[in-house]
C-alpha cells in the first residue's frame, strides 16, 4: 500500500467530496489514487505534461487496479482537459508564477470550477492576488511541514471577498490561526529576507520597499509572539 507524504496528506485532507478533480502535474499519481479510494464515486484525472511522470502514474494506478477509475491524460495544463460541472482542481508542487499562468491560459475553462486546491513552493502573496482575481476567496489555508520544509496548501472557493495587503501576503485564514508552524514559518521567511535584502541593488527602488515592508511585517509577528510569551 502506498503512503502519502505529509504534503499530499494534507492536500487529500483538505478536499471534499466532489463529482469530478482533476490532479493536474500529478506527478507519480499518489495523490489520484488517494482520492479513488475515498471517493469511490467520483470521477478522476491524472493529468501531466512529462510522458515519464504519466508512465509512473499509469503502472502505479494499474497496480491498484484503478485504471477504470482515474483518466490519465497529458496535457499542458488546462489545455487537453474537459472540464465537467462540479469541477475540483488540484495544482500543487510548483512555483506561484507556474501555477498562475496555468490558470490564466485556462481560465475559460474555469467557469464550472467552483473549488481550486492550490499548493506552491514560493511567492505566496503572488498566488493569492492573481487567483482571486480570477473570483475566487481564501476558504481554507493549512500548513504542513514534510521533510523539514513548511508548504502552504490554500483552498479558494468561487465568490468575492475583500483582502488587505497584510491578508495577502501573510494568509487570511494562517494570520488569524497563528499555528506553532505558522511561527516558525515567520521566523524562517525572516531570516531570508534580512539575509538576501542588503544584496538589492539600491537602483531597484520598488523591490527594496517591497521587501522592507515585509520584513517589518514579520518582525511585527515576532514581538507580538514574544509579548504574548512574557504576559503568560
Amino acid at each position: 500500500m502506498t503512503k502519502l507524504s505529509s504534503r499530499l496528506q494534507k492536500i487529500s485532507d483538505l478536499v471534499e467530496e466532489n463529482h469530478t478533480f482533476i490532479d493536474i502535474g500529478c506527478d507519480h499519481g499518489f495523490l489520484s489514487i488517494e482520492l479513488a479510494k475515498k471517493y469511490p464515486n467520483a470521477k478522476i484525472v491524472a493529468s501531466d505534461i512529462n510522458e515519464n511522470a504519466l508512465k509512473n502514474a499509469k503502472d502505479n494506478i494499474q497496480k491498484f487496479h484503478l485504471q477504470d477509475r482515474i483518466s490519465i491524460i497529458q496535457s499542458n495544463g488546462l489545455e487537453n482537459l474537459s472540464i465537467l460541472d462540479d469541477t475540483t482542481i488540484i495544482i500543487s508542487g510548483m512555483g506561484s508564477h507556474t501555477i498562475v499562468g496555468i490558470l490564466y491560459q485556462g481560465y475559460k475553462k474555469l467557469k464550472k470550477v467552483n473549488t481550486l486546491i492550490l499548493q506552491s513552493n514560493n511567492d505566496l502573496d503572488f498566488l493569492r492576488s492573481k487567483v482571486v482575481r480570477l473570483g475566487y476567496f481564501i476558504q481554507e489555508e493549512k500548513l504542513v511541514k514534510d521533510a523539514g520544509i513548511i508548504y502552504t496548501v490554500i483552498v479558494f472557493k468561487k465568490g468575492f471577498r475583500i483582502y488587505s495587503k497584510k491578508d495577502i501576503y501573510l494568509g487570511p485564514c494562517l494570520r488569524k490561526e497563528k499555528s506553532s508552524l505558522f511561527q516558525e514559518k515567520v521566523q524562517d521567511d525572516l531570516k531570508k529576507m534580512e539575509s538576501f535584502y542588503p544584496n538589492i541593488p539600491k537602483s531597484h527602488y520598488e523591490y527594496r520597499r517591497k521587501i522592507k515592508w515585509k520584513i517589518k511585517m514579520l518582525q511585527k509577528i515576532i514581538v507580538g509572539k514574544n509579548e504574548e510569551k512574557s504576559k503568560n
